[in-house]
């Protein structure tokens, strides 16, 4: 074994040690003059979460609560993404990179009960390699073994109760960023109430009717009330683990409480009048409260380029599986997806939905992401231009026969298709709206299918669409959305027949030569450890999806956000970058 010290920041690599008890935060988190304790940090949700167990949903509201509750062995700097030592204090690398032990921090849960391998190994067990749970990891630690080309899980071994070690099929180069999205959990609480003979019972633990005092923390808060559809409230984990360079112990508020406010506009309402401490901005509100700002209103509104997940990127997709033969057709022909890249008019979205607070495509790797964004793309990706989307769909034989504005198929049948959107956030309304006016100028009508959003997001989840507008969040590292951009996996909803969803094994015989070449870029994204040869692997990635167009990518808002004048520790770097964390800002 071999064993590195690192500083506070540190690259993600798996030859890296980290020592850190107790942990002080870097330095860029931490205030310049001794920051005031107490109070309370007042938030928004969109909507009530529907669980407060990570791997036993789907919904962002409540991934938004638990993330203020849970982390894992490593953390991600919650601004930079640098990997940060979390509930694993230190850990080393084998030689040949397949073994890596980790060292855990002497720390208790919010009950006073220590952590210890056994949650670590209860955690993936249970729920990340749970292919039933909502919210299982597997595609993320199941890795392809190099000497036979098989695809095997990690195997998590306990040496004691604070050492815990991973042995991996192949060295494997994303590994600790997938750890970083692993929050673990503990097994003294959900361990008897789990009935490992019916797996899909982990769905239903800490459903938001349990008892809160059942729910603990290992993060900066825990959960201490909970009103559906008014509010959900934390207050400070008594046994949390991180200090500030002042030797103060985190979180700085006593509580943060989340608003439930369903109504954009009421949120808006709710930040203006200092009810809602910070909250992301809309590009179409950005303008007012920017002068709001400037007029002397009680908060600071932040722009900066792209740099988060949220908010996602959109894009359209075509079901290359839809029931419709001519349709079928259609969809899986290259040339038809790139006429309608042609029709997508990239500058008006972003002048007309955003106010100018976008950038174009941004939808696999960012371009603030150094390192990994291809910058090719933007050479590749087709500009709005009517004309050649019309030469295209000439040559496919998409002609309007009995001039009536309407294209036909060979068989004299108008071209049509229904565009699927949810109602809310109404931007993808909007692009749906500017998208449609373009395609059926060039004479293939669109039936705008407005519906709400959980119903939208279940069709597109069993296959029953036909064209769609949908967005995924950004991540730092591919790997982190290979369960939606590899074919073969379960996110890969335009195309879902080549998944075996039964065995969840990709089904490469029916996928196109493209496909085969992402799937295959993908495992080896996963494996390869050199940061350099990543980086190629993931710039080809990105190539083939500006190019051949799985989905084409529209555009990202620019990160906006607002915070109240009262908060502490909120501030914008030389670079554009918002600092905010809500376990080291305060109330002034």
């Amino acid at each position: 074994m071999r064993r590195l010290w690192l500083g506070t920041l540190v690259c993600v690599l798996l030859s890296l040690t980290l020592n850190a008890a107790p942990f002080v935060v870097p330095e860029d988190l931490t205030p310049s003059e001794e920051p005031v304790i107490g109070g309370t940090l007042y938030l928004a949700l969109s909507g009530s979460p529907q669980s407060f167990l990570f791997y036993g949903t789907l919904d962002n509201n409540a991934y938004t609560v638990i993330g203020q509750t849970m982390t894992g062995l490593v953390e991600l700097h919650p601004v930079t993404n640098a990997i940060l030592p979390g509930l694993a204090e230190s850990w080393e690398t084998s030689e040949d990179g397949k073994e890596v032990t980790f060292h855990l921090r002497d720390v208790k849960w919010s009950d006073g009960t220590p952590l210890t391998a056994d949650d670590v190994i209860f955690t993936f067990e249970a729920f990340i390699m749970n292919t039933v749970a909502k919210g299982n990891s597997v595609d993320r630690f199941t890795i392809v073994d190099t000497t036979d080309g098989v695809k095997k899980a990690v195997q998590w071994v306990k040496i004691d109760d604070r050492t815990v070690k991973a042995v991996l099929p192949s060295p494997f180069g994303p590994f600790f960023m997938n750890l970083s999205h692993a929050y673990i959990y503990p097994k003294h609480k959900l361990a008897s109430k789990i009935d490992m003979s019916r797996p899909d019972s982990v769905n239903e633990q800490w459903l938001t009717n349990v008892a809160l005092s059942e729910i603990v923390a290992n993060g900066p808060y825990r959960i201490v009330e909970y009103v559906m559809d008014q509010k959900v409230v934390l207050e400070r984990n008594p046994y949390y683990w991180k200090v500030d360079r002042f030797g103060n112990k985190l979180p700085y508020f006593d509580k943060l409480e989340y608003l439930i406010v369903s109504d954009a506009e009421v949120r808006l309402a709710k930040f203006m009048a200092g009810e809602i401490d910070h909250m992301a901005v809309s590009a179409s509100d950005f303008p007012m409260l920017k002068q709001k700002e400037l007029d002397g209103g009680p908060f600071t509104i932040f722009m900066a380029q792209p740099t988060q997940p949220t908010p996602s990127p959109v894009h359209i997709s075509f079901n290359f599986d839809v029931d419709k033969p001519q349709l079928q057709q259609l969809f899986t022909n290259t040339e038809f997806r790139r006429a309608m890249e042609y029709l997508l008019n990239r500058d008006r979205i972003i002048d007309e939905v955003y106010n100018g607070l976008a950038i174009p495509g941004a939808g696999l790797v960012l371009p603030s992401n150094k390192a990994f964004y291809n910058p090719k793309i933007e050479e590749i990706m087709r500009s709005y231009n009517p004309e050649k989307a019309k030469a295209i769909l000439d040559q496919l034989g998409l002609k309007d026969t009995n001039k009536d504005g309407i294209r036909e198929f060979a068989d004299g049948k108008p071209v049509e298709f229904t565009l699927t959107v949810q109602s809310s956030p109404q931007d993808y309304q909007d692009i749906a709206l500017i998208f449609k006016e373009d395609v059926e100028k060039a004479g293939i009508k669109v039936n705008l299918q407005i519906l709400e959003s959980s119903l939208t997001g279940n069709m597109f989840g069993a296959g029953s669409f036909e064209a769609g507008i949908r967005a995924f969040g950004n991540q730092p590292d591919l790997e982190l959305r290979k369960a939606i951009w590899q074919p073969g996996t379960q996110l890969y909803y335009w195309h879902y027949s080549v998944l075996d969803k039964e065995s969840l094994v990709a089904i490469t015989d029916k996928m196109f030569d493209w496909e085969v070449r992402l799937y295959e870029l993908f495992d080896l994204g996963s494996i390869t450890t050199d940061v350099e040869k990543r980086k190629l692997v993931y710039d080809e990635v990105q190539e083939i999806y500006h190019d051949v167009l799985p989905v084409i990518f529209v555009s990202k808002e620019m990160n906006l956000w607002g915070a109240s004048k009262s908060l502490g520790n909120v501030y914008q770097d030389a670079e554009g970058v918002v600092y905010f964390s809500t376990y080291t800002c305060y109330k002034k």
